[in-house]
């Protein structure tokens, strides 16, 4: 049984990754990793000092492998195709990682501790990746950060919405499969016309 070494953090990492992925967030404790590893409970808690320091580290890593991905995808023959790939890749990661997608979109405050806003406004770099795209399909040569924000939540919340629906199984089984993914990225695409146009006057009442 280890007692200590440097690999015992990677390794508790990689063992509370596969109880995450193979039996769900609900399934992670302190005492199911730590029987795992074959190391005492106690070990864990050198590395992280709870259960939620541990979702927060496959937060942080399901983070990192989404911004891979959508770096990696490709940047078609136009900016349009670039957008629609990284929809795409989006949709892809949503649906391949069903379990990070739960901890790091899902998970209510009330379920673990609130994740770290300053460690969310740096992982929140999948949104930069969309508005640049956004705003390059756009052929907007100046866009402000606002605008750029504005328009990349705007493509989040439409494939954030369908995924989640779709992970969920709460649409009809008859829609569920490729063509409601398929359909969710030709949606998104469509809200970036929303973003083209201009804002509208609030009507006084």
């Amino acid at each position: 049984m280890p007692r200590n070494g440097t690999d015992l953090k990677p390794r508790i990492l990689r063992e509370a990754r596969n109880v995450l992925l193979e039996e769900g967030y609900t399934a992670l404790s302190t005492r199911r990793i730590a029987r795992g590893v074959g190391c005492t409970a106690a070990s864990i808690y050198l590395y992280f000092k709870n259960k939620d320091a541990l979702l927060h580290a496959l937060i942080d890593e399901g983070f990192e492998i989404l911004h891979a991905q959508l770096e990696a995808a490709s940047q078609g023959e136009s900016p349009q195709d670039h957008l629609k790939n990284l929809c795409a890749e989006y949709v892809s990661f949503a649906n391949s990682n069903s379990e990070y997608y739960e901890v790091m979109f899902h998970l209510h405050p009330s379920q673990m501790e609130r994740y770290p806003i300053d460690r969310y406004r740096v992982q929140r770099n999948y949104l930069s990746l969309l508005g640049e795209a956004v705003m390059k399909s756009r052929q907007d040569s100046s866009p402000s950060p606002e605008a750029t924000l504005r328009a990349a939540t705007l493509v989040w919340s439409t494939l954030h919405g369908a995924v989640s629906l779709h992970l969920a199984r709460r649409i009809d089984k008859s829609l569920r499969g490729p063509n409601h993914l398929d359909d969710a990225v030709r949606l998104a695409m469509r809200a970036v016309e929303v973003c083209s146009l201009p804002s509208q006057p609030r009507v006084s009442s």
